[in-house]
């Protein structure tokens, strides 16, 4: 009873966001004529720019390091036809070479959800809950793909997105227009590879997920509830040192993915899932296998709310 009383309690009090903050939402622009191919395009002027933070992948042991990457993203819907148009900085042009297999390319991707109550693992998914991609590399035609976890990635039957990317002395501009199984409003996310930096599979910087707005702003349910947040980042805190969870998760411990930018790269309900049920999604590479704490349902709440202090 007393545990009762003391969660209404906590739901009265407590801090919730009830949607994404605004570097997690992206609004569509609807045009009447088929989206542009072309950046270059003054119709992509009508679409609002969102700023989305790539981080280094450290989850994933080999990541390339270094720092936040800021990606302009906008996105034009006609119909059934999905065209996103991509921007970043990059210090130099990397292009495939089948004659220097020890070189690599610039590459970027652009994930979607699957339909559902909850996000996966953004990281390419999760088993039995497959994430579509588009994928470009510089010098080679663009693919569409699936996977459901790491190393799981293959192509996807259907017509593969087309692209067109243009080089500037900083860095490049994509579009990328197809059609996708993904229902809109929904969420996506990106990731970005740097050939200078040997970039390929999991040695990249990628996005959280961003929620795609509708008419009027509009965000599926489900998305609200994955980005509610309550609770108190101090007690987390707390709760991370007392129950020894920087033991495996520092980065030299190498036991478990280093959290130092979980907040910037997951939602709030896949960190209270992950911190409820730990051994429903590994990510490869740790030997350790974070046991269940035993939490309640505040201090599960607590902790999600600290980790979503790290990385913003």
């Amino acid at each position: 009873m007393r545990r009762t009383l003391a969660w209404l309690l906590f739901l009265l009090v407590a801090p919730v966001w009830a949607t994404p903050g605004p570097d997690r939402l992206i609004q569509v622009g609807q045009t009447s004529a088929p989206p542009p191919l072309d950046p270059g395009d003054p119709a992509w002027t009508s679409a609002p720019a969102a700023t989305v933070r790539l981080y280094p992948q450290i989850t994933a042991p080999g990541g390339p390091g270094g720092s936040v990457l800021m990606l302009e993203a906008r996105v034009l819907r006609s119909g059934g036809r999905l065209a996103i148009r991509l921007a970043w900085p990059d210090a130099g042009e990397d292009v495939a070479d089948a004659r220097a297999t020890h070189r690599f390319a610039d590459a970027a991707a652009v994930e979607f959800a699957p339909a559902g109550d909850t996000l996966p693992y953004v990281g390419m998914g999760e088993p039995g809950r497959p994430v579509q991609v588009w994928l470009w590399r510089a010098g080679q035609p663009p693919e569409r793909l699936s996977a459901q976890g790491f190393g799981s990635l293959a192509g996807q039957a259907g017509a593969p997105p087309e692209a067109q990317a243009r080089r500037s002395a900083t860095g490049w501009t994509l579009v990328l227009r197809g059609k996708t199984d993904a229902p809109v409003p929904a969420a996506i996310a990106f990731a970005a590879w740097d050939g200078a930096e040997d970039g390929r599979a999991g040695r990249k910087r990628l996005s959280a997920w961003q929620a795609l707005a509708g008419p009027g702003g509009t965000i599926p349910a489900a998305l609200r509830e994955e980005a509610r947040l309550g609770g108190d980042p101090a007690r987390g805190e707390r709760l991370y040192t007392e129950r020894g969870c920087v033991a495996c998760h520092a980065p030299s411990a190498g036991l478990g993915p280093d959290l130092a930018q979980a907040g910037g790269i997951h939602w709030p309900g896949y960190l209270r899932r992950s911190i409820r049920e730990p051994a429903a999604f590994r990510v490869p590479g740790y030997t350790s296998i974070m046991p269940k704490l035993g939490l309640q349902r505040l201090e599960i709440e607590d902790l999600a709310a600290y980790l979503m202090t790290r990385g913003q």
